[in-house]
């Protein structure tokens, strides 16, 4: 299996499938159904967004935001202004928290309230229009900021649809990193440095693109967007070490020494990025200098079944004849 190969696993293991797909959805009607019950929420309306929206969710199925957005003229006090964030947050945890299928499952995780179920979580960000956008709560609950996360998927499609459908793809992979990282950059600033890295881009392959991201995310990362700037100094020094890991592992991949980049990329992905052991590895090349060595239909190497490749470089990258 090659590089590429790999990769392409790596994208179809943290995919959601279309059962768990089914069942978010599921989920996410009980939860609107319920919340749409509460008179004193005076709720104008919900919508989904965020990465299941958007189609750029992973596994394991969590961060599912469900925007709930509130009449402001009910959410203001005696001298007309809005509350604090806490407030509102409260009066929905509290509400949910009375359900019979949600006790216990609640918890407020800033700046939303989250459902914990078995396999998944949900995140409901109680938000006011305002105008091409909403308010939603900033991270010190203190006060409401702009967010516009409807702008943000329509700017996503475009982007996806402009890079030959292979963008979202890309940000999965990110996505993942960052999740096996600690989750340092908020994920819709994921999308939207890899919009800005990609804009007027051609698509060639995976690996150049995802060491693009890597390349060019820090020209185009916003510090306000973080948490702290601490976290945003972290991320950064994070993100350096894997800018200069991939670019190691694309000198191996010139070399055609794929066993040695695949081994970086394992260390970079985790568990969920496939790659071969050394005697399998040698196998692959022992093969590949017989002239026994196959490829399938769907491209992966193997010795019995597919077409005979032409003897080439081996995985080591030494010369074969």
């Amino acid at each position: 299996m090659t590089l590429l190969q790999s990769i392409d696993r790596l994208i179809e293991n943290i995919s959601i499938t279309d059962k768990q797909e089914e069942n978010i959805k599921s989920s996410v009607e009980n939860i609107t159904n319920t919340l749409e019950k509460d008179d004193t929420l005076h709720l104008k309306e919900t919508f989904l967004n965020g990465s299941y929206e958007r189609d750029t969710m992973i596994r394991p199925l969590d961060d599912i935001d469900i925007f709930v957005v509130l009449d402001e003229s009910y959410w203001k006090d005696n001298f007309g202004v809005r509350r604090k964030p806490q407030s509102v947050l409260d009066k929905i945890k509290d509400f949910l928290n009375d359900q019979n299928d949600y006790k216990g499952k609640v918890r407020q995780d800033r700046p939303c309230v989250t459902v914990e179920l078995s396999n998944k979580s949900f995140d409901i960000l109680p938000t006011f229009e305002q105008m091409e956008g909403y308010l939603m709560p900033n991270y010190n609950l203190e006060s409401w900021i702009p967010t516009y996360p409807k702008i943000l998927t329509k700017n996503l499609k475009n982007a996806h649809r402009d890079y030959s459908y292979k963008l979202k793809d890309i940000i999965r992979v990110i996505k993942y990193w960052n999740k096996l990282n600690g989750k340092m950059i908020p994920s819709f600033h994921i999308e939207e440095v890899a919009i800005e890295i990609f804009k007027f881009k051609i698509f060639e392959n995976f690996e150049k693109s995802i060491r693009e991201w890597f390349d060019k995310a820090e020209g185009n990362l916003e510090s306000n967007k973080f948490k702290s700037n601490t976290q945003y100094d972290d991320f950064k020094n994070k993100l350096n070490r894997t800018k200069t890991k991939l670019q190691n592992a694309k000198e191996y991949l010139d070399k055609d020494n794929q066993y040695e980049a695949k081994k970086i990329w394992k260390d970079v992905f985790g568990k969920e990025f496939p790659t071969v052991n050394e005697e399998e590895a040698k196998l692959f090349s022992k093969h590949l200098s017989e002239g026994t060595l196959k490829a399938t239909s769907t491209g992966l190497l193997s010795t019995t079944l597919g077409k005979t490749m032409a003897a080439s470089k081996g995985f080591y990258g030494e010369e074969i004849f």
